[in-house]
């Protein structure tokens, strides 16, 4: 029997369509767009949450390929909005 071998972070990029980053704390983010129901975020969620520590060197990994930040979405960051409307547009979700 051939095992599978599960990968969270391109679970959440290619079938959940969200962005996944670091913010400026090192802490695992979720990207969502206005398209996404409260299924599937609360799932992305709970994926990112089960797996954050794998997410995590993962995405160290990418920023160390590449130094200039291509992870990060360029619309989340902090100049263009405080935190809370991010929140309110729905441009993120955090991982508590």
């Amino acid at each position: 029997m051939t095992e599978v071998c599960y990968d969270p972070l391109r679970d959440l990029v290619e079938r959940l369509c969200c962005q996944v980053y670091l913010d400026a704390g090192g802490n695992v983010r979720l990207g969502f767009s206005r398209r996404h129901d409260l299924t599937a975020m609360m799932t992305a969620q709970g994926i990112a949450r089960s797996n954050a520590g794998e997410l995590r060197a993962r995405l160290r990994q990418g920023e160390a390929a590449e130094p200039d930040g291509k992870n990060v979405p360029p619309d989340l960051s902090e100049k263009n909005a405080t935190w809370p409307e991010q929140m309110v547009n729905g441009a993120f979700c955090p991982l508590v």
